[in-house]
Formats: structure tokens, C-alpha cells, sequence
């Protein structure tokens, strides 16, 4: 392997065949999602196969709930794939977890030509090790020739691949040429002392099994590629083409990331602390109690929110149960988050394909299929992406608009399984009608979702809209003359009510304020949508009851005493 260099050559007979393999460790990542739409896109662009593996060899933190969400949230963005797990079913063998039995004897081969061997340091005393490494000013590299290794134990061990001490370069199909060199390689390990194979061996001995030619990840993934062509090289085998994609980051040049939760939650919880005199957090906790079990948090106590604020974990279903408590939003970063935020599929998707790929052109509305007829590898950038929310959101929008209604009742529908709203009460024939309404001005379902709450649940009258449209500038006096016209309609259609509606917009001395009054009253604020559609919804029964409550409720301005 010395000055080796890895170019493999994909032969013109061998179909290319691309796969996403995420660890089930939590919800599909935005950024997974975007590895997953670029593998997805090479398969399907060159007549291959797109293949989807679970990573599931930590046992500790993989949950067969969040293989189930990612591949979830796979079929929500239309990610098909031609082998892989079958949604609903158990585990079958594209769960690593149930490949073991494949895993052993290449494992066993490495021992028997002495490329592997037994390590039995333990946690600590690898720890100190590299402390000593760290005052030594030296980088810490485990090799099997070097001084101080631990002898033979008694507990279990681990298995290290003893990677030669040789530079290894290989051409990564974005990257350009990448050398490490042999200094820089640790003898990894490739069998945990739970007997579960690690990441670093698995990927290696699935990707050749599953006759993978195509490697598209992160760049965060970069250096473990000479470790594994370290593996590759040991077996013989042809490595498949790598190409390692830039990372996703925020605005503010970081790394988007699902910390990016529990910092935003952090701060929410620092100011509530300050504004609600609750600095050991006992109230929170004492308001939480009635929703312990939630998610995957058996309880919620003031000592788990004040360890949680301190620092000392990062733990997202926390966060998330935190910040609901306390009214506050934290930031997307889940596909999942997307979903119950009210955005398309095929706007997430047109939206994260431009992060770090440019199509050319200066073009940014792309159907699936155009997409599909633009992408290639040499157009995929080298630097980190950019995740600007302003513009997904104005993307969403245009989606929105140009979508069939049709297509938007389906979206809704699949938008209110994932979150609750009023809405879901609606069946289609009111859902059209509201998406009637909103479509034009509506950025996110969830925008529509919310606005649209007064349709089916008595909303609680805005103060300020009541007093300013109501109490004041005649505006009690406007509802009352608008009560006794909307009483006039013979029928309660578009046809009777549309006449009633130019008398109402032209009551008082300026034009459209009376009308202001009545969409208060049966919106509950100063802006709804168009007010006859609103009022064919509510209907008459539901329209005069909110009139008659609005006017009891605000009362009419005395008026001035005259000078």
C-alpha cells in the first residue's frame, strides 16, 4: 500500500449503485436528508440503484423508533429506494444489527493473517494514555508496536485493525487528490468488546457485499475514508468511487447541527429563569409533573432541567419538552421539524439540493426532474452550504401557489398526521374552501393551520383590535347597524350576502372601517381572510352569535364632552 492511490475504475457494464446509510440514533438530520437526495439523484440519473442501510451497531443510543422515523421521513420526501428495509416490517438484513453472522469471518481472517489483534486497555487507561500523549506535546496514535500497551485480561477486549504504516492517497470525485500520511493512521478498531462490529469495519465489508460504486457522504466523513481503504486493501477488494460533499451550515457560518435545539432552549430557559423568579427551575419542574413520560423522558425534575441548562447533557427530546412548557419554538433542524413546520416535501427537497450543488444558471425553482437532467458530481461545490430560512420559506411559498388543490389537501392531510390542529376536523370539501382562501398568502401549512383556527374553535377576541375597532371610531355602532343588515339576508349565500357586504364596506365616514369591526368579532383580530368567504364558512347561527358576544364584550366609547 505504499504511495497507493485510490482510482477506481467503474467499467462501463457495471451499474452504479449508490446508498444512504444513516445510525438510528434520532431523527433524519436536514443535512442526511441532503445526502440521501444526492444519492438518490446519482442512482436515478445514470439507470442505477439507490439502496438504504440501517447502522444500527450501537447498541446503546440506536432505537428501532428513530429507524422507524427516518425511513418515515425518507417516504415523505420521496426518496425511494430499490433495496432496504421494508417500512413496517421487522429488521431484515439491511439492518446491520442483524448481520453479525457476516461480520465474523472477515473478522476472524484479519486475526488468522495477523491484521488484526486483541487491545485490552480500558476506558481509562486510554484516557490517560493520550493525557500523556497531550503533555508529551505529541498526537496520541494507538499502534501495536507501541510502549506501554495493556497485557492480556481477563474481561472482554476489543479488535484493532493493525493499519499499515504507509501513506495512502487516494482522488475523491469532488475533492480532488487526498493524501494522509502514514504518521496520521491509529490502528482502528473494527470489533467492540460488546462483539458488535464498529463503523468503521462494517461500512467497509457492506459496501463491498452490496456491490456499492458510488460513496457519496459529508465532509465530516473525509478522514475516515483512508481507514477504510486501509480495510479495503487488506481484503483485495476494488474500493467504490468516494465523493465527500460539503457540510450544511447556519447563516452565521456554524455548523447546523441538532445542538443547535438545546442552545436555543437554553437561552429560553436562562430568560424565563430571570423573568418568572424560578432560578432553580421548582416551578417548571412542578408544571412539567403532570407530563412526565413524555417522549423518551421517564421524569422531569429541577435537577434534570438545571443539569440540562448547565451544560452537562444535550439531550434534544428534553429540549423540546422544555421549550413547549415555556411557549418557546426552537429552530428546525430535523426533517421531522420541517414536517410539522408546514413545508412541502418537494420544496425541502428543491431547497437543501441547492446547498452546495448550483444547477447553473442562476436557477432555483427545480422540479424532480429537472434536477435529475442537471446533477452531477462536478457540479457539487467544495466549500460549506448555507441554510438560509428566509429563503426556504419564500420557496415553500411559491410551492404553495403552484400547487393543485388537489395536491394541497393530500399535503395538508399528511401535514396534520404529524401535528394537531383544529384543522383536522375538516373534511375535504371545507379543507378546499380554506385552502381557497389561504393559498395565496400562506408561506407554511402550519401558517394556514393556525390562521385558520377561528373556522373551528370560538376565538378569544385580540384586546388591542377589539378596543381600536370596536370600542372605538364608531365601531360599536357600525356592528350594530352591520348585525341588522347580515339579519336582512334572505339567504345565506354568495349571492344574498355579497350586496349585504358593499353596504357594510361603505358604512361610516371612512370606507372599510365598519368592516374592520366585523372581521374582529368573528376572527377574533384584525386580519382574516377575505370576509364574505369567511362568512359562508361560519355560516349565519355562528356569524350573528360572535357579532352579539363582540358587542357585549366592548362596549362603546362615551363620547367626548363637547367644549
Amino acid at each position: 500500500m505504499t504511495n497507493s492511490t485510490n482510482t477506481p475504475s467503474t467499467a462501463a457494464d457495471t451499474p452504479v449503485r449508490t446508498r444512504f446509510a444513516p445510525s438510528p440514533t434520532g431523527f433524519l438530520h436536514v443535512g442526511g436528508a441532503r445526502t440521501a437526495l444526492f444519492n438518490w439523484l446519482f442512482a436515478r440519473k445514470h439507470g442505477g440503484q439507490f439502496v438504504v442501510r440501517i447502522e444500527d451497531t450501537d447498541q446503546v443510543r440506536s432505537t428501532a423508533e428513530s429507524a422507524a422515523g427516518i425511513l418515515s421521513d425518507l417516504q415523505w420526501l420521496g426518496l425511494d429506494w430499490d433495496l432496504g428495509p421494508v417500512p413496517g416490517a421487522g429488521k431484515n438484513e439491511y439492518f446491520q444489527s442483524m448481520r453479525l453472522d457476516i461480520y465474523r469471518p472477515y473478522i476472524d481472517d484479519l486475526l488468522n493473517r495477523g491484521l488484526a489483534y486483541e487491545a485490552w486497555e480500558t476506558p481509562q487507561q486510554l484516557a490517560a494514555m493520550r493525557m500523556a500523549a497531550e503533555k508529551a506535546k505529541r498526537p496520541f496514535r494507538y499502534r501495536q508496536n507501541m510502549p506501554g500497551r495493556a497485557p492480556r485480561g481477563d474481561g472482554p477486549c476489543v479488535i484493532r485493525f493493525a493499519i499499515p504504516w504507509e501513506e495512502i492517497r487516494f482522488v475523491d470525485e469532488i475533492l480532488g487528490e487526498i493524501r494522509v500520511a502514514g504518521d496520521e493512521h491509529d490502528d482502528i478498531i473494527i470489533r467492540k468488546s460488546d462483539g458488535f462490529p464498529t463503523y468503521h469495519f462494517a461500512v467497509v465489508v457492506d459496501d463491498h457485499l452490496m456491490g456499492i460504486t458510488h460513496v457519496l457522504r459529508a465532509q465530516e466523513h473525509l478522514m475516515n475514508t483512508p481507514k477504510h481503504l486501509g480495510l479495503y486493501a487488506a481484503f483485495g477488494w476494488q474500493p467504490p468511487r468516494h465523493a465527500h460533499m460539503p457540510l450544511v451550515f447556519n447563516m452565521d457560518n456554524t455548523k447546523m447541527s441538532k445542538r443547535d435545539k438545546a442552545k436555543a432552549a437554553r437561552h429560553a430557559l436562562q430568560l424565563y429563569a430571570r423573568q418568572k423568579n424560578d432560578a432553580d427551575f421548582q416551578k417548571l419542574a412542578e408544571s412539567l409533573q403532570p407530563s412526565a413520560g413524555v417522549g423518551s423522558i421517564p421524569r422531569v425534575d429541577s435537577r434534570a432541567i438545571g443539569d440540562f441548562v448547565a451544560k452537562k447533557n444535550d439531550d434534544t427530546a428534553l429540549a423540546a419538552v422544555l421549550a413547549a412548557s415555556i411557549g418557546v419554538t426552537l429552530p428546525e433542524i430535523d426533517v421531522h421539524d420541517f414536517r410539522r413546520s408546514g413545508y412541502l416535501a418537494d420544496a425541502l427537497l428543491n431547497f437543501i439540493s441547492l446547498i452546495g450543488w448550483s444547477p447553473g444558471e442562476n436557477r432555483e425553482i427545480l422540479s424532480r426532474a429537472e434536477m435529475l437532467d442537471l446533477f452531477s458530481l462536478q457540479t457539487i461545490g467544495k466549500t460549506s452550504g448555507r441554510f438560509d430560512r428566509k429563503k426556504l420559506q419564500w420557496m415553500n411559498g411559491e410551492y404553495i401557489r403552484r400547487t393543485s388543490v388537489d395536491g394541497l389537501v393530500a399535503a395538508v392531510r399528511s401535514f396534520l398526521q404529524v401535528v394537531e390542529y383544529p384543522l383536522a376536523d375538516a373534511d375535504d370539501v371545507i379543507l378546499r374552501q380554506i385552502i381557497a382562501m389561504y393559498q395565496e398568502r400562506m408561506a407554511t401549512l402550519a401558517e394556514m393551520a393556525e390562521n385558520s383556527r377561528f373556522f373551528f374553535t370560538e376565538p378569544k377576541i385580540d384586546r388591542s383590535a377589539g378596543e381600536k375597532f370596536i370600542a372605538r371610531n364608531a365601531g360599536h355602532a357600525a356592528l350594530v347597524q352591520i348585525r341588522d343588515l347580515l339579519l336582512s339576508a334572505a339567504l345565506w349565500n354568495s349571492e344574498s350576502l355579497s350586496p349585504i357586504m358593499e353596504q357594510i364596506i361603505a358604512l361610516g365616514e371612512k370606507r372599510g372601517a365598519a368592516a374592520q369591526a366585523l372581521r374582529v368579532a368573528v376572527s377574533g383580530g384584525a386580519v382574516s381572510p377575505p370576509l364574505l368567504e369567511t362568512l359562508l364558512l361560519l355560516g349565519r347561527d355562528r356569524t350573528l352569535a360572535r357579532v352579539d358576544h363582540a358587542l357585549a364584550l366592548f362596549k362603546a366609547d362615551p363620547p367626548e364632552p363637547s367644549q
